[in-house]
C-alpha cells in the first residue's frame, strides 16, 4: 500500500505555515487595522494579536506531540470528547477553511482582471479563478516534495519583498511617532479592537499540522509554527505601517480593494504596479498551495477512517499525493470563487474564516485541557508551560474575539454599514448543522459498508 512520503523539513514547515497567512485579503485586513488605530503605531496591534496567536500555536504544539497524524484535529477532539464531535467540527474546519479561496481568488482576479482585460471584467475574473486554483491543485497533484520546494520560493520571496519595500518606504518618507501617539485614536480601546483584526492576518497558520506525517521529524510542525509567526509578525508590523505612510488620506479613504497595488503605484509608478502585481499573484498562490496541501491531506484522513467515501484515501501511484481529494478541494473551491464572484461578497467570507479560526483556537485549547485530565500520563514531546493558564487564556480571548465578529456590523473605509455580522453567524451555523446531519446519518452508512467489506476480506483469507 502506498503511503504519505517523509520528506517535509523544518524550512518548508514555516514556509506552509506563513505562507497560509500571507494572502492578498490580508492587505486590506491590515488597512482596516491601520485605520482603527494609526497608521503609524499599527505594529502594537499586531505584536500583540501575534503574541495571541502564539499562545495557540502552543496549544496545537501539545496536541501534535501525541498525536502526530494528517487527522490531528479530529484525532485530537475524538480523544478529548467523542468520535462524533470529532467528525462534525473537522468537516465544519475543512469545508469553511478551504472557502476562504473564495474570497482570495476573487481579489487576486480584480487585480488580474484590471491589468490584462481581454473580454469583460465578468469573464477575465471568471477566467483567472479558474487559472489560479487549477494551477495550483496540478503542483499539489505532481508531489509534496515539488509542491514545498514552490511553497519555500514564494514565501520565503514575499517575506523578503515585503521587508525590502518597507524599509525604503520608511527611508524615503517622514514618519513622526510621537505625534501619532498624541493622536485621539491611540487608545486601549482601539489598540485591542485593532488586535481583533490583526488576528486575521495568521489565519490558517495552524493549517500546517497534518502534515505532521509527511515531516522527517512530527516535532518541526509546532517548532515551524512558532517560527511562523515570529516571521509574520515582524514583516506585518513593518509592512502595515509603511503602507499606511504610502497611501495618501484620499486613497485611505477611497476603499479600494487593492491597497497595495495603489501602494505600489505610488512608490515606483508603472514598475511599482506591475511588481506589487506580481507580489499580489505570490500571496494568492502562495496562500491557496498552502491551504489545499493541508486540506487534502486531512481529507485522505478521513477517508482513510471511513468518513468520508474510501477513495479519498486513494494515493496517487506515482507520486504518494492524495489526488482524489486535491480534484475534490479544486472543484469546492471554484465553486465557492464563482458564488463569490456572482455576489461579491468577499468581506463576509474574510469574517467567517476568521471567526473559524477563532473558533477552532478556542477548541484546541479545550483539548488540551481534556486530554491532560484524561491522560495525565501520555507521553508528551512538548507541554505548555504554567498549568492550565495558556489554554484558559486562549479560550477567553478567541470567544471573546469570535463573539466581537458575530456582534460587529461590516463597514466600508467611509463608514458606510456593508452588512450586520450576525449573518456570518447564520450561515456558518447552517453549514454546522449540515455536518451535524452528515455524520449522524450518511457515516454510519460508510462505516456498516467498510465492516461489511473487512468480514468478506477475513472470510476470504484462506486458511494455512
Amino acid at each position: 500500500m502506498t503511503e504519505l512520503k517523509k520528506v517535509i523539513k523544518l524550512r518548508t514547515v514555516i514556509s506552509t505555515s506563513a505562507g497560509m497567512a500571507i494572502a492578498t485579503s490580508c492587505y486590506l485586513a491590515g488597512i482596516q487595522l491601520a485605520t482603527i488605530l494609526v497608521g503609524e503605531l499599527a505594529w502594537i496591534s499586531i505584536l500583540l494579536a501575534g503574541f495571541l496567536c502564539l499562545l495557540s500555536s502552543l496549544c496545537f504544539s501539545e496536541l501534535t506531540s501525541l498525536y502526530p497524524s494528517a487527522a490531528g484535529i479530529k484525532l485530537y477532539i475524538q480523544n478529548a470528547f467523542n468520535e462524533k464531535v470529532s467528525i462534525i467540527i473537522g468537516m465544519f474546519y475543512v469545508i469553511l477553511g478551504i472557502s476562504m479561496v473564495g474570497a482570495e481568488s476573487y481579489l487576486l482576479a480584480s487585480v488580474l482582471s484590471g491589468t490584462f482585460q481581454v473580454f469583460s471584467p465578468l469573464y477575465d475574473k471568471l477566467l483567472w479563478m479558474l487559472f489560479f486554483i487549477i494551477f495550483v491543485a496540478l503542483i499539489n497533484i505532481r508531489g509534496v516534495y515539488i509542491t514545498g520546494l514552490v511553497q519555500d520560493i514564494m514565501t520565503y520571496s514575499m517575506i523578503s519583498f515585503m521587508i525590502g519595500v518597507s524599509i525604503y518606504t520608511f527611508a524615503t518618507h517622514d514618519i513622526n511617532i510621537s505625534l501619532a501617539a498624541q493622536s485621539a485614536k491611540f487608545t486601549l480601546g482601539n489598540i485591542i479592537q485593532a488586535a481583533g483584526v490583526g488576528v486575521f492576518l495568521f489565519v490558517g497558520y495552524e493549517w500546517v499540522t497534518p502534515l505532521a506525517e509527511e515531516t522527517t521529524d512530527y516535532r518541526l510542525i509546532g517548532k515551524g509554527m512558532i517560527w511562523a509567526i515570529g516571521i509574520l509578525t515582524v514583516t506585518y508590523s513593518l509592512f502595515i505601517a509603511a503602507m499606511y505612510v504610502g497611501l495618501t488620506p484620499a486613497q485611505l479613504a477611497g476603499g479600494t480593494p487593492i491597497p497595495h497595488i495603489v501602494f505600489g503605484t505610488n512608490l515606483f509608478g508603472v514598475a511599482g504596479t506591475i511588481t506589487f502585481i506580481v507580489m499580489s499573484v505570490l500571496a494568492s498562490v502562495t496562500s491557496f498551495n498552502s491551504g489545499l496541501l493541508n486540506t487534502s491531506r486531512f481529507s485522505y484522513a478521513m477517508g482513510r477512517d471511513n468518513v468520508l467515501p474510501r477513495f479519498f484515501s486513494k494515493l496517487h501511484p506515482s507520486y504518494a499525493t492524495p489526488w482524489v481529494s486535491i480534484i475534490f478541494l479544486g472543484v469546492l473551491a471554484i465553486v465557492v470563487s464563482l458564488a463569490t464572484l456572482y455576489t461579491g461578497k468577499y468581506l463576509f467570507i474574510i469574517l467567517m474564516a476568521a471567526a473559524l479560526e477563532c473558533f477552532i483556537y478556542v477548541v484546541a485549547a479545550v483539548c488540551v485541557i481534556k486530554l491532560r485530565k484524561k491522560y495525565p500520563e501520555k507521553e508528551r514531546a512538548f507541554k505548555i508551560p504554567l498549568g492550565y493558564t495558556i489554554p484558559i487564556i486562549v479560550i477567553v480571548v478567541f470567544t471573546g474575539l469570535m463573539i466581537g465578529i458575530f456582534t460587529d456590523v461590516s463597514r466600508d473605509y467611509m463608514g458606510r454599514v456593508l452588512f450586520p455580522n450576525y449573518w456570518v453567524a447564520v450561515v456558518m451555523g447552517g453549514f454546522f448543522l449540515c455536518m451535524v446531519l452528515y455524520t449522524l446519518i450518511v457515516v454510519p452508512i460508510f462505516k456498516k459498508k467498510a465492516e461489511a467489506k473487512e468480514k468478506t476480506r477475513v472470510k476470504r483469507r484462506p486458511v494455512k
